[in-house]
């Protein structure tokens, strides 16, 4: 089962660790990153970040589709992990019932970004992205950690 969806530009990492895998109580993590995937150094890196329970896996697009569609048929809680919301869209063309809920985490504040919160900042091409994913009936929202409030997409819409 695909227990979360998200964003996070810095893929796995301390607080993905200790926050949002006990969270959602996650036991596989696919990262769908074609760069990190296609790195040989940073597959291993993500593999071993994880604890010795759990699984990860860095995958290009086109090698998650079949991981994803086997995730949503089974039991295991699953955490589909990318760096842009753009990932998200490209899955759905491929996974018409890939589930349609986009948690969007920290994205890095860069130049030409737009701020969601001050640890969430989308360019214009993400911000694209999460309009076509709502546009589609995804529910789109924001939220660094379990605990802090929700910002709905809807509400920062027409700030892009």
């Amino acid at each position: 089962m695909i227990a979360l969806i998200r964003c996070d530009d810095r893929l796995i990492h301390g607080q993905c660790m200790t926050v949002i895998v006990k969270e959602y109580d996650i036991k596989t993590i696919l990262v769908v990153d074609d760069m990190t995937a296609s790195n040989p150094i940073l597959k291993s890196v993500f593999a071993a970040a994880v604890p010795s329970n759990m699984k990860a896996r860095a995958l290009t697009v086109d090698e998650a589709v079949p991981k994803i569609t086997a995730a949503m048929g089974n039991e295991e809680r699953t955490l589909v992990l990318m760096k842009s919301p753009e990932v998200y869209c490209k899955l759905l063309e491929r996974i018409p019932d890939l589930p349609k809920d986009l948690n969007v985490g920290p994205m890095s504040n860069r130049k030409g970004s737009t701020e969601v919160n001050p640890s969430i900042h989308l360019m214009p091409n993400e911000s694209a992205a999460c309009a076509e994913a709502a546009d589609q009936g995804v529910h789109v929202w924001f939220r660094q950690v379990p605990g802090q409030p929700i910002i709905e997409w809807d509400s920062v819409k027409d700030r892009f």
